[in-house]
């Protein structure tokens, strides 16, 4: 377990707002993935097999990392604000123990489970 229920209940919104915009950014490195893979089989289509094979294999180590990457530029704009200060600390805490995916998913359930309490700010 990275993260302590108290520390997710002071910190939910700015969790939240983490939580939200990795998901954003993750769906659009999704469609820029998907959109590389199509634009992969207009250029075998096209007769360029190599060029063709070269875009797929950059969009799927893409795709790869993009748990990773999404979490890491959703925490970007975070990183000059004070009250972000102690749960990027927490988050650097639990990433350097466990996946991205992982270090997310617990975010997440914290979050779901305090569903209809009232944020406070």
């Amino acid at each position: 377990m990275y993260f302590e229920r108290g520390f997710v209940v002071e910190h939910r919104l700015v969790l939240e707002e983490l939580i939200v915009r990795t998901h954003r950014i993750a769906f659009w490195i999704f469609v820029g993935t998907f959109t590389g893979y199509g634009v992969a089989v207009w250029v075998w289509f096209s007769g360029h097999t190599w060029a063709a094979l070269i875009i797929a294999t950059l969009s799927y180590l893409f795709f790869r990392q993009f748990r990773m990457l999404s979490f890491n530029l959703a925490r970007m704009p975070l990183r000059g604000k004070a009250r972000a200060l102690p749960v990027l600390q927490q988050v650097e805490r639990a990433l350097e123990q466990g996946r991205a995916a992982a270090v997310m998913a617990e975010l997440e359930a914290h979050l779901q489970a305090l569903g209809q309490e009232p944020a406070e700010d």
